[in-house]
């Protein structure tokens, strides 16, 4: 392993070397540093109704089940039998009151526990103890519908390692009392890329925005539609906890801030704006929260009702998995409306999807040649100006700057390990 004479990052993140994306090592090291040890999205309440329902996910690249249990407690434990490590579901969501592995036939209940052994008195002569063979356990909490789990058993609670998004999720998570669902189930899509282009384009890079999707601008003006990327002062980037970032828009009234594209869909947020208001209060109800991610690769369009997660499968290519999230009260109408509005922007065929793709591919195509991989990304719009907002908790820059992504890269070098401003050490990433 040879290191890398010069700095890996700058301090403050305002540039950093290709070679994060790009490194095998670097890589290996994120799925023990970054994602063994953070919170992950796994899912949603609405995906388990029912007890002895099922879905399964990933943790970076660690494939998990999610269960209800028959007394309706959710748990998550790693997709491997204890046996011998063939998977112990191969089915993406059902419902069942147990696990059995094909090779051996060992079965697990829906709480992880190891329950049927073949042979138990024959070959292991009773004395194999079933209790300290169960699956591989993940720690389970929700905010507010959304499932996250973590494998580190120290690891703080949830709520705390969200801090202040909270607040900002609350903007779509807690507008009305019977909370959210899923529609559409989930959208699944491989793209060469490695997983931070994705995130850090979500972290809340409004820059991009007139540019690359600046033919969906036009389409808008042709249409009489009111133009949708203006710089506007009251819009805002925004460190909201370290890594967790987003874009958003604080409207001069509730009624400004409504995110309907369709009649209906209009009709409806008038109709249930009083509610809105009452529970998010009026700084909140004015809040239009554009895009956002919850460190490391957890994803909001809010704008176009789209929540994703940007699975790492290599250091140049990740799985997009796209959910459609609605008010679980709306009417049916309404959610359709909305599920064709997600379809069509940020769904796998979606025309703001496809904008963001070719970018995200054509990046890591471009970076990984012997002389560009030594080059670096530079972050370094804004920087210095950064202020606080008395209305916003975090750290507040303009819409059109790189706070986000600086916070969102000096997260991920204090859980790598990665001192800014310092040469890369053997065993931190590097070419071998």
């Amino acid at each position: 392993m040879v290191a890398t004479v010069e700095p890996f990052m700058s301090e403050g993140a305002a540039w950093l070397r290709r070679e994060a994306f790009l490194s095998r090592d670097i890589y290996d090291q994120e799925q023990e540093r970054v994602f063994r040890r953070a919170w992950l999205f796994l899912g949603h309440e609405s995906q388990v109704p029912n007890r002895r329902d099922f879905f399964t996910a990933y943790m970076g690249e660690e494939p998990v089940i999610v269960t209800r249990d028959g007394s309706s407690t959710i748990h998550a434990f790693l997709n491997t039998c204890r046996h011998r490590g063939m998977r112990v579901c191969r089915a993406e969501k059902g419902n069942t009151a147990a696990f059995t592995c094909s090779y051996h036939a060992w079965t697990y209940d829906t709480t992880g526990a190891l329950i049927g052994v073949p042979k138990h008195k024959e070959g292991y002569y009773g004395e194999l103890k079933k209790e300290e063979w169960g699956l591989i356990s993940v720690k389970v909490e929700s905010y507010k519908g959304l499932l996250f789990g973590t494998f580190d058993p120290e690891a703080t609670s949830l709520r705390d390692y969200l801090g202040d998004m909270a607040f900002y999720l609350d903007v779509i998570l807690d507008r009305r009392e019977g909370g959210t669902e899923l529609v559409s189930g989930v959208h699944r899509w491989v793209m060469k890329a490695n997983w931070k282009v994705a995130s850090d384009n979500n972290s809340g890079d409004w820059y991009h925005v007139p540019y690359t999707h600046g033919s969906m601008g036009r389409i808008r003006r042709r249409l009489g539609k009111a133009p949708m990327f203006q710089d506007l002062e009251n819009r805002v980037q925004i460190s909201a906890h370290p890594g967790h970032t987003l874009v958003a828009l604080l409207a001069d009234t509730p009624e400004d801030a409504l995110r309907g594209v369709t009649l209906a869909v209009q009709e409806y947020e008038l109709s249930i704006l009083p509610e809105v208001v009452q529970r998010l209060g009026p700084v909140r109800s004015r809040t239009i929260f554009i895009a956002g991610n919850v460190f490391p690769n957890f994803g909001w369009v809010p704008g176009s009702h789209s929540i994703r997660v940007f699975q790492p499968r290599g250091p140049e290519q990740m799985e997009v998995w796209s959910y459609c999230l609605v008010d679980k009260d709306a009417p049916p109408e309404v959610k359709r409306d909305i599920r064709r509005d997600y379809v069509t922007s940020f769904g796998p065929s979606g025309m703001l999807e496809q904008d963001d793709g070719e970018n995200w591919t054509q990046v890591s195509a471009s970076s990984h040649s012997s002389l560009a991989r030594t080059l670096e990304f530079n972050y370094q719009m804004g920087i210095g100006h950064e202020r606080f907002h008395e209305d916003y908790p975090g750290t507040v820059g303009r819409a059109t700057g790189e706070l986000t992504h600086r916070s969102f890269y000096s997260r991920w070098a204090q859980q790598m390990g990665i001192t800014p401003g310092e040469p890369l050490q053997n065993g931190q990433g590097g070419e071998a």
